[in-house]
């Protein structure tokens, strides 16, 4: 593809070809923006032209040095020590003494540097303060300005962990919730279950009860019925020799009772 005029150019690539590369291979809209950003601002000064401007450039200039700043102060009076009763003390000078009056003016020119050294001092640390207030403000516009593109991003990434979270709590409670129904369900089964073969087992021992007592308690030809007085729980279970019926007789009857 022709590069066309004005165009950003990206170590001499012109931007809409890697772009249009990027989004051939499948990358996603914020990386293709991304890896682009970090190519413009990384590359070197002579793929840029006079007319582009790197993504983020500070507009409150702060030079690394400051000859203004500099400080050449040297003292230049020096005082010897006078010998009481030796040393002559004047006012003014000779060949000999320089005298009171030159002392003192030496010390009130070194006293004038250094006032001119504190001012030239205090004046670069104002300058220097509100060059770094304005580093800090345009850095928190900056900051401000990232933080309004990262929040959605933050945002939703919260809301989808967050709602991964309720879905996971949800299966698990659900999950939970049928285990139990399951269980209750089947010790409620099983209990039900041992009720009714007790209870069909109780029904059947009383079946078959009832069905020997029949069969006990059924007389012979020829025998008295029994009392009517007699009670329930005393009825004869076993028949005696006297009450089996005559067929019985005969059959235990021996080979000599027959002859």
């Amino acid at each position: 593809m022709s590069e066309q005029p004005g165009e950003q150019l990206v170590y001499g690539v012109p931007a809409h070809t890697i772009v249009d590369a990027l989004r051939g291979a499948g990358v996603a809209e914020d990386d293709v923006i991304a890896v682009l950003g970090r190519a413009i601002a990384r590359q070197a000064g002579p793929g840029l032209t006079a007319t582009e401007t790197p993504p983020f450039v500070f507009q409150t200039n702060v030079p690394q040095e400051a000859p203004q700043c500099e400080l050449h102060f040297e003292p230049s009076f020096a005082h010897p020590d006078f010998v009481d009763g030796v040393t002559v003390v004047q006012a003014g000078e000779t060949a000999t003494e320089i005298g009171f009056n030159r002392r003192f003016h030496a010390i009130e020119d070194d006293l004038g540097d250094v006032a001119e050294a504190l001012r030239t001092v205090s004046n670069c640390m104002k300058e220097l303060r509100l060059e770094l207030f304005g580093v800090v403000q345009e850095l928190q516009v900056k900051l401000t300005a990232l933080d309004r593109r990262i929040d959605p991003i933050k945002d939703k990434q919260e809301t989808k962990e967050t709602k991964e979270k309720e879905k996971e709590k949800e299966g698990k409670e659900s999950k939970d919730k049928e285990g139990k129904d399951t269980k209750e369900k089947e010790g409620k089964e099983h209990k039900d279950k041992e009720g009714k073969e007790g209870k069909d087992d109780k029904e059947r021992a009383k079946d078959d009860r009832k069905e020997f007592l029949d069969l006990a308690g059924t007389a012979a030809p020829g025998s008295p019925p029994p009392a009517a007085d007699q009670a329930e729980g005393d009825e004869r279970t076993f028949i005696s020799l006297e009450d089996r019926p005559e067929v019985g007789r005969d059959a235990l009857s021996g080979p000599d009772e027959d002859s």
